[in-house]
């Protein structure tokens, strides 16, 4: 009975990778149940029963992964350069990704799920890496603070430097540091 349940999780786990692959590759509207189970090696009936719809795995493969990716972004509270290199090594594996996605929101409810858990993930961050630098008492400074800070990490800035102006990785990294240290040099911490 326990190896199966073992095999049966085992399963799960494949098939969640191999949905996260797959929507890392290609957009969401091009990936279907029967890719995702090709590749997982099981049937589509085996998805089904694991997930019941492509939206239902969509949920799924964000409540997996939001806890790895968490993980991969731990950074000390004002360790700015750690933070800022961790989130530009995951904009530069994700980023295309992330912004495909931004299109589909308002259509389909797994992707808002999706992109609002991702932004709460992302403001929690924030608040973690660049507490240091935050006005200590809470109210609209504060708010402004933490939105700014937001705005200068934000994967769509990632993608107007990137794709949009066709800026390179260095050239990037530079403008993110500029933007965060503007704001890290700000003495008005009250």
């Amino acid at each position: 009975m326990r190896a199966r349940a073992q095999g049966v999780e085992a399963t799960r786990e494949r098939i969640l990778h191999c949905a996260y692959e797959l929507w890392i590759e290609q957009p969401y509207e091009a990936v279907t149940l029967e890719a995702v189970a090709e590749r997982a090696g099981v049937s589509k009936q085996t998805v089904i029963r694991q997930f019941a719809s492509k939206d239902e795995l969509a949920v799924a493969v964000v409540d997996w992964q939001r806890p790895r990716e968490e993980a991969g972004r731990q950074t000390e509270p004002g360790d700015v350069e750690t933070a800022l290199s961790r989130l530009l090594q995951r904009y530069e594996a994700m980023g295309d990704a992330n912004t495909r996605v931004l299109e589909l929101e308002r259509s389909i409810p797994a992707i808002h799920y999706l992109l609002s858990q991702a932004r709460e993930s992302h403001r929690s961050w924030v608040e973690h890496v660049f507490g240091p630098f935050l006005p200590k008492r809470s109210g609209a400074a504060r708010e402004r603070r933490i939105m700014a800070f937001y705005a200068a990490t934000e994967v769509y800035l990632w993608k107007l430097l990137r794709r949009d102006f066709g800026l390179s990785r260095a050239e990037t990294t530079a403008v993110f540091h500029e933007l965060v240290g503007a704001l890290v040099d700000r003495k008005d911490l009250r």
